[in-house]
Formats: C-alpha cells, sequence, structure tokens
C-alpha cells in the first residue's frame, strides 16, 4: 500500500471511513447507533490498514469491538481520529476534549496513543465554542505529551488558519486538513487558495466525498457533462464510473483519499484498485474528466455543506443583531 510521509512517519495514502456508514433518523436529524462491526471486518479482510473516524459517529463502539478482537498488531493498524469541537454536538471545553481522546484511545484499544489527532470543525469562536486557537493549543499539547503522532484539522477553510498563524505562541503547525473535494471543486477559486496555502505550509490533503459526483446527492438537475464523460470513459475501459473517480482522487490528486462502503466486494475492488502501483487508466483520461466537470461549473455542486457549521454561523450572526 503506498504511503504519503508527514514529517518521517509513513501514512497510508488509502482511508476507510466510518463516517459514511453511520444510520440516521428520518430527515436526517440525527444519528442513529449504528453497528458497523460487519462493514469494519470486511474492510480488514480486503486489506485496509488505515481508519478514519470521530469521538461523535455512532458505531465507534461496533468498531472498537472489530480491532480489538482482530489479530492486527497496534503497529498494523493507522487511525485517524477526528474530536469534536462544537459544544452544541457536547464538547465542553479543553479538559473535555483532552479526556475524550484519552477516552477513545483507551476504547479503541490503540495502546497509549492514536496515529492522526483532528479538531473535526473549526469551533471558530461561535455559540459558546472555543477558538480555533484554543481548540488547537489541546492538540498541540497532546502531541507534546506523546498522545498524537500527527496532529491536524478537518473541514478547514482558509481563513480558519488565520488564528494559528498569527498566534505569537504557536508551538506545532497543522499536518494535514481533511475536507469534501471532488472535481467540480478542482475549478473553485476558494478551494485553490485553500491548496497554494496548505502546499506552501507543508499540510497534507485528507479528501472524502468524491462519488458525490455521481451518487446523486448533488442538487444539480439532469445529466452532467461529468456524469456524460464517466459513463463514456466506463464503456470505454470497463472500469465503473465511481472507480474512475476513485482513482482519478487517487492517482491524480496525491494526497490521502478516505472511501467507505458496505459491501464486500467493494471493498476488495476498492482495495486492489487503488493499490496497484500505477492507474489503471492513461493520465488524458483524467484530464478529460476534469475538463467535463470545469464545463459544468463550480454552482451546486458542493454536497457536504456541514449544517452544524452553518448554524454556529448562524447562531453568532444573530447574537451581533
Amino acid at each position: 500500500m503506498a504511503t504519503i510521509n508527514i514529517s518521517g512517519i509513513a501514512v497510508p495514502r488509502l482511508s476507510f471511513g466510518l463516517g459514511s456508514l453511520m444510520k440516521w433518523a428520518p430527515g436526517h436529524t440525527h444519528p442513529l447507533p449504528t453497528d458497523s462491526s460487519v462493514e469494519v471486518q470486511q474492510a480488514i479482510d480486503a486489506g485496509f490498514r488505515h481508519f478514519n473516524t470521530s469521538n461523535i459517529y455512532t458505531n465507534n463502539e461496533s468498531f472498537a469491538k472489530v480491532l480489538r478482537r482482530s489479530n492486527l498488531k497496534r503497529s498494523e493498524i493507522f487511525l485517524s481520529l477526528k474530536i469534536n469541537t462544537y459544544a452544541s454536538l457536547g464538547c465542553r471545553g479543553r479538559d473535555h476534549m483532552i479526556q475524550t481522546v484519552k477516552d477513545e484511545i483507551e476504547r479503541l484499544g490503540l495502546e497509549g496513543y492514536v496515529d492522526i489527532l483532528q479538531l473535526h470543525f473549526p469551533p471558530r469562536g461561535y455559540a459558546g465554542n472555543m477558538t480555533n486557537r484554543e481548540a488547537w493549543r489541546v492538540l498541540e499539547d497532546l502531541k507534546d505529551q506523546g498522545l498524537a503522532r500527527i496532529i491536524g484539522v478537518s473541514n478547514w477553510t482558509l481563513p480558519d488558519y488565520h488564528d494559528i498563524f498569527t498566534a505569537s505562541d504557536l508551538n506545532h503547525t497543522p499536518q494535514l486538513n481533511e475536507y469534501e473535494f471532488n472535481p467540480f471543486l478542482l475549478f473553485d477559486p476558494k478551494t485553490q487558495q485553500l491548496q497554494e496555502f496548505q502546499v506552501k505550509n507543508n499540510i497534507v490533503p485528507m479528501n472524502y466525498g468524491f462519488l458525490t459526483a455521481i451518487s446523486g446527492r448533488l442538487p444539480t438537475e439532469g445529466s452532467t457533462a461529468l456524469l456524460q464523460k464517466l459513463e463514456e470513459q466506463s464503456k470505454l475501459t470497463k472500469l465503473s464510473t465511481a472507480d474512475l473517480l476513485l482513482s482519478w482522487a487517487y492517482y491524480r490528486l496525491g494526497g490521502i483519499v478516505v472511501t467507505s462502503t458496505s459491501k464486500a466486494d467493494r471493498a476488495n475492488k476498492t482495495f486492489q484498485l487503488l493499490s496497484a502501483e500505477e492507474a489503471p487508466v492513461n493520465s488524458q483520461i483524467y484530464e478529460e474528466i476534469e475538463k467535463a466537470a470545469n464545463l459544468d461549473g463550480l454552482e451546486s455542486k458542493v454536497f457536504y455543506s456541514h449544517p452544524h457549521m452553518e448554524k454556529a454561523r448562524q447562531e453568532n450572526m444573530n447574537t451581533q443583531k
């Protein structure tokens, strides 16, 4: 399995995400307790060793049980753990965050440390939340204590970095940022500026949400040039449209790819597809996919708009009136 070097640590570039396996209440109002033990075991059997989860995911208990009963050594498991920073979702400040990390390390049987520790959302000081700098200081301290090998963020935009990089007492900069990405966002000026900043500051991208372009979740009416191109290339290459998008993300972007599936055959196929030394198609096909996405344009092409972040922003705006 290919890895990417982050401060001397070899991080597997292919990660299995737990978030999309959660079941939700009607109307998608809140996640329900979910048993994902079958899906996690299927991922392990397929060859996945890097797992991506969060303390607010409702399937962590089943994930922990599978890890504990597996025959995998701690050195064979690579875990990315996101920590909630939102008061509305239960975060009660610095001490609570520290204890939560320790509890999750214990629950998951990680032998005293997590490989990657991230702030799940930028708290931004809204609605009783800590500021970005205050939350980041917690991760700095946990890294210094040896509880996290790599520290990073998730769902951060370019302005979110300001509090950190202008701080006079900064000890550690973020080492990665996990955020949504698909071919449409390749041409988003704000995303381009974010990526330029991250390259300059050695912040590795960890991306998810590639398949929203074909899953019907994007609020786009009718077919798109991208979908038409994917279907055309699918017939020519004998790869599914999903495989084309995932391979584009993995072999074209070069960062960490987070994906998931509830099906054993898909877990096996995805792992094999993205474990090869070379891409399954030539670069010209990926370029055509990108051109098709650019032809469609960016409008209405973002799915994971993060309602928790938007709700907090609105609440903060209301308090300023």
